[in-house]
C-alpha cells in the first residue's frame, strides 16, 4: 500500500529490543545457562539482518538528501565500532599477559591482529579444525561476525551507490537477485564446505541483504495495523521455532538460517507500524537498554567466559557461569557509557582528521604489540622455567603426520598411504584409525622398526576404524575412509596384520550413526558400534588378516600440559587423572565388544595396563606430560609407548578390560 516515507534514520526502540533478543540468545548459548540454549547461535543471524537494514537506511537517507559521502560513512563506522573494540582487546591482551602461557599469548596476539583488521573470519576458517584451534578456547572467536559485517560494509556502499544511480527503478530487483545468489551459494556449499559457508561473506551476505531489501521495500510500502500484527506474531514464532527446534550439529546456515532471518525481517517490518503486540514487547525499556549495550556485551562476554573456563576447569559450574554473565553485563555497561557513547556523541566530537589519526594509531599499536609478543615468543620470562616447560607440551605433536590424513583421495595402492617401520622391508602391516592413531604414529613406527617390519599408515580424525558407520555431520567422509581401507585390504594379500587404533569414544558421545545427517541416541549409537565393530572384525578375519587392537588411552579430565603448568605455578596438585575404575566404567561398552569377539583378535595392546597399575591413571612420565591435550599422546613420549608395545608383544594379550 502507499507509503508516507519515514525517515530512514528515525530511531526505532523496537530494533534495539530485537538487538537485545539477539545478544541474549548468543550469551545464553555461550554460557550454557539453560538446557534449551543450544541454538543461541541464531542470534548472529538476527544481528546480520539488523545491520543490513540499518546500513541501508543510513546510505539511503544520505542519498535522498544528496549528501552521501564515502568518507563520512566510514568515519561513522570507525566511531561506532572502533572504540569499544580497542577497549575490549586491550583488556583481553592485558588479562592474557597475566594469565596465559607463552604459546597461548602468541596465539591471542594473532587473533587480535585478525579481529582488528577484520579478517578474523578467514583466520578462524583456516585455523579452527581438529588439529588446530579449538573453538571453545579461542578468546576472540566471536569477532568473526564483525569481520563479515565490515567486509560487507566495504563492498555494499559502493555497489548500492552505483545501483541507486543507474538502476534506481530496478534497485529492489537487483538486491533480491544478489541476495538469492548468495543464498543459493550457501545451500550449495553448506554440505561440502561447512566451515567456509559458516565463516565467509559470500555465503553470509544474503542475511545482511535480506535486511537491506526490507529497508528498501519499506520505503515504498508500509503494512497496515492488521498486517503488522500478523507479521510480528509470525516473526516471534519463527524466532521461537529456531531457538527451540535447532540443536548443535545441524548444517548451518543452509536452509536452517531462513527461520531466524525471516523472523527478524518480519519483526522489523511489523515495527514500521507501531502499536502492534510484537513491537510493544520489543520496545519495553529493559530490552531496549540491553539492545543499546549489545555491542560491548557481545565483545566482552566471550573472553570472560573463556578465561573463567580455563581458570576453573571442571569447577566452572552454572552458578559461576551466571556470575560471569553478570560481570559481562557490568563491563558492557561501563564500556557503553564511558567509551562507546561519548565517542558517538557530541561529548567527544573530534575533528575527522583527529579521529582517523587516532584510529590509525590504534592499529599501529596493535601491530607493534603483536610483533613484540611474537618476537619475545610469548614472554616466557613471566613464568618459572618449569611452568613454561610444562605448558610448551601443548605443541608436542608431529605436524607432518597430517599428510597421512584421508581427504577423499583414492586408496587403491600403497603409494596413497604413509610408510612406517623398517624402510628396507615390504609392508605387511596396516595401521589405521582416528586422530589418536595419528598421535601414536611415532610409537607405531619405532615399534615396527624394533620388529624389523614395515607397514602402511592412514587416519581420519574422529573416525573409528569400523565399517558401516557414519560420524554425525562429517558428510560421509568417515564411512568413505573405512570403505576405502577395507576395499584395499581385500585386494592386497601382502598385508597380513591390521592394527585398529582409536579413542573409541565416539559411540558414547552419540556421534555414530547410520547417516551423517541423522542423530542417534547414545544407546542406539553404542548399539551401532557394537554391531559394526563385530562385523568389521569378522570381515578382516575372513580376509585372513591378523587383527590387533590399540585400546583407548585413559586420558585426563583437562588439557594436561596447561593443567600441570597451572598446578606447578600455584604449587598445588593438578587432580586431573582418572582412576582405573572410572576408565573401565567409561569404556565398558568397548571392552564388552572386544571380549565378545576375542577369538578373532590376535592381540590387544593396553595403555591402561601401564598407566593405571596403581589405581590412578598417570598423565605424566618422569615429569613430562604424555598428552598434548586431554587425550592425544605427545610426540616426545613415543619411546615410552613403543616400549609398552614391545613389552606387551612379549606378554601376549594384556587387554585392559
Amino acid at each position: 500500500m502507499p507509503l508516507t516515507k519515514p525517515s530512514s534514520l528515525a530511531y526505532r526502540p523496537d530494533i534495539d529490543g530485537l538487538r537485545s533478543i539477539a545478544v541474549l540468545l548468543v550469551v545464553i548459548f555461550h554460557f550454557r545457562l539453560i538446557p534449551g540454549g543450544a541454538s543461541g547461535f541464531v542470534g548472529v543471524d538476527i544481528f546480520f539482518v539488523i545491520s543490513g537494514f540499518l546500513i541501508t537506511g543510513i546510505i539511503n537517507g544520505e542519498l535522498q538528501k544528496g549528501r552521501f559521502s564515502f568518507g563520512s560513512f566510514y568515519l561513522h563506522r570507525i566511531r561506532r565500532l572502533a572504540p569499544a573494540l580497542f577497549a575490549v582487546q586491550a583488556l583481553v591482551i592485558g588479562a592474557g599477559i597475566l594469565l596465559l602461557f607463552p604459546t597461548e599469548l602468541v596465539e591471542l596476539s594473532r587473533q587480535a591482529l585478525a579481529s582488528q583488521f577484520y579478517f578474523a573470519n578467514f583466520y578462524y576458517w583456516t585455523k579452527i579444525n581438529y588439529f588446530g584451534l579449538k573453538s571453545d578456547d579461542v578468546l576472540l572467536l566471536h569477532t568473526w561476525s564483525l569481520a563479515v559485517e565490515e567486509q560487507f560494509y566495504l563492498v555494499f556502499p559502493l555497489a548500492f551507490f552505483i545501483a541507486n544511480r543507474w538502476l534506481r527503478r530496478h534497485l529492489l530487483g537487483v538486491l533480491i537477485a544478489v541476495c538469492l545468489g548468495s543464498f543459493f551459494l550457501n545451500l550449495w556449499f553448506v554440505g561440502s564446505k561447512p566451515e567456509a559457508t559458516f565463516y565467509l561473506l559470500p555465503t553470509r551476505a544474503w542475511e545482511l541483504l535480506v535486511g537491506s531489501i526490507a529497508n528498501v521495500a519499506l520505503m515504498h510500502w508500509r503494512p497496515n495495523r492488521s498486517i503488522s500484527t500478523h507479521l510480528g506474531l509470525l516473526g516471534l514464532g519463527l524466532l521461537a521455532f529456531s531457538v527451540l527446534a535447532y540443536q548443535d550439529g545441524i548444517r548451518f546456515p543452509g536452509l536452517f538460517a531462513l527461520a531466524p532471518t525471516i523472523g527478524a525481517v518480519c519483526l522489523i517490518g511489523a515495527g514500521s507500524e507501531p502499536g502492534n503486540f510484537a513491537t510493544r514487547v520489543l520496545s519495553v525499556r529493559p530490552l531496549v537498554y540491553v539492545g543499546k549495550i549489545s555491542y560491548p556485551l557481545y565483545l566482552a562476554h566471550w573472553p570472560i567466559n573463556v578465561f573463567a573456563k580455563q581458570a576453573l576447569g571442571v569447577a566452572y559450574s552454572i552458578s559461576i557461569r551466571f556470575l560471569m554473565l553478570l560481570l559481562s553485563i557490568a563491563l558492557s555497561v561501563f564500556i557503553y557509557h564511558a567509551i562507546e557513547r561519548p565517542f558517538r556523541s557530541a561529548v567527544l566530537a573530534l575533528p575527522s582528521r583527529r579521529i582517523v589519526f587516532a584510529y590509525l594509531g590504534g592499529l599501529v599499536t596493535t601491530i607493534l604489540a603483536v610483533i613484540f609478543i611474537e618476537r619475545s615468543e610469548g614472554l616466557p620470562q613471566r613464568f618459572p622455567n618449569e611452568v613454561a616447560r610444562l605448558a610448551s607440551f601443548v605443541n608436542d605433536r608431529d605436524e607432518s603426520v597430517s599428510a597421512c590424513e584421508f581427504t577423499g583421495r583414492p586408496m587403491d595402492s600403497e603409494v596413497q598411504f604413509c610408510r612406517i617401520g623398517a624402510k628396507d622391508q615390504k609392508p605387511e602391516w596396516l595401521v589405521f584409525g582416528d586422530s589418536h592413531a595419528m598421535a601414536a604414529y611415532a610409537a607405531f613406527d619405532k615399534w615396527l622398526v624394533h620388529r624389523g617390519q614395515a607397514g602402511l599408515f592412514a587416519f581420519r580424525n574422529s573416525c573409528p576404524p569400523v565399517m558401516g558407520i557414519h560420524i554425525l555431520g562429517d558428510r560421509g567422509i568417515c564411512a568413505n575412509f573405512n570403505s576405502a581401507i577395507f576395499a584395499f585390504l581385500g585386494r592386497d594379500v601382502s598385508i597380513l596384520n591390521v592394527m585398529l587404533a582409536s579413542t573409541w569414544r565416539q559411540a558414547v558421545e552419540a556421534r555414530l550413526s547410520t547417516s551423517s545427517d541423522l542423530r542417534l541416541s547414545q544407546v542406539d549409537s553404542v548399539g551401532l558400534f557394537e554391531k559394526q565393530f563385530s562385523a568389521s572384525l569378522r570381515m578382516l578375519h575372513g580376509m585372513g588378516k591378523q587383527i590387533y587392537i590399540w585400546e583407548p588411552v585413559p586420558g585426563a579430565r583437562e588439557n594436561v600440559p596447561i593443567a600441570l603448568a597451572r598446578a606447578a605455578l600455584r604449587h598445588v596438585s593438578a587432580n586431573i587423572a582418572y582412576t582405573r575404575q572410572e576408565y573401565l566404567s567409561e569404556y565398558a561398552f568397548f571392552f564388552r565388544s572386544e571380549q565378545k569377539d576375542a577369538g578373532l583378535i590376535a592381540r590387544s595392546f593396553s595403555p591402561s595396563t601401564m598407566l593405571c597399575a596403581d589405581g590412578i591413571c598417570k598423565v605424566s612420565v618422569e615429569g613430562n606430560p604424555i598428552y598434548s591435550d586431554n587425550s592425544h599422546i605427545t610426540r616426545s613420549s613415543a619411546d615410552y609407548w613403543s616400549r609398552m608395545l614391545i613389552a606387551q608383544d612379549k606378554w601376549g594379550d594384556v587387554s585392559g578390560r
